[in-house]
């Protein structure tokens, strides 16, 4: 008699590998704060708006807060490279006077909170939309059964006997 196969559990993720994330973070913002604080004070404050998000949203999977943290770091990799360029001359303390450098944080942050908001929204009415024109169709083709094939189409079909 052969063993029954054990029913496969969904995937979790290991806690080991979001611990191993946040030592990578930390250890990047240490090292950044060490060398280049300007920058280390640039991208905490570039990365409110994702704690933000972090904090407010409800959901479990916090896709919030991925995509306000996505769109952040990506705004701000341009000007930390630059800093960091700079970073001999002056410890790019020019990122923070630099009033461009935050208004592309911020923008992305607040694009990235319109796409969770809105997403839904418009997939949402795209799908009654698709759903109403199938009813108009199906509506449409029982009248034009009707019409061919007269009232006794409609009618409900005698139960089955058993």
């Amino acid at each position: 008699m052969a063993k029954k196969p054990k029913p496969k559990t969904p995937k979790q993720r290991s806690p080991m590998t979001l611990a191993t994330a946040g030592v990578g973070v930390l250890a990047v913002l240490a090292w950044l704060g060490w060398n280049v604080p300007w920058l280390c004070l640039f991208v905490v404050a570039g990365m409110l708006p994702t704690l933000a998000a972090l904090v407010t949203d409800p959901s479990r999977e916090k896709h919030d807060a991925i995509a306000v943290g996505t769109l952040s770091a990506g705004a701000m990799l341009p000007f930390l490279l630059d800093g960091l360029a700079q970073a001999g001359r002056s410890g790019g303390r020019e990122i923070l006077g630099n009033p461009f450098a935050w208004f592309s944080v911020y923008a992305a942050a607040v694009f990235a909170y319109a796409l969770c908001w809105l997403f839904p929204i418009v997939v949402n009415t795209i799908y009654e939309n698709r759903a109403e024109n199938r009813l108009r169709a199906l509506q449409r083709r029982q009248q034009n059964l009707i019409a061919e094939w007269g009232d006794g189409v409609r009618e409900e079909p005698p139960p089955a006997a058993n």
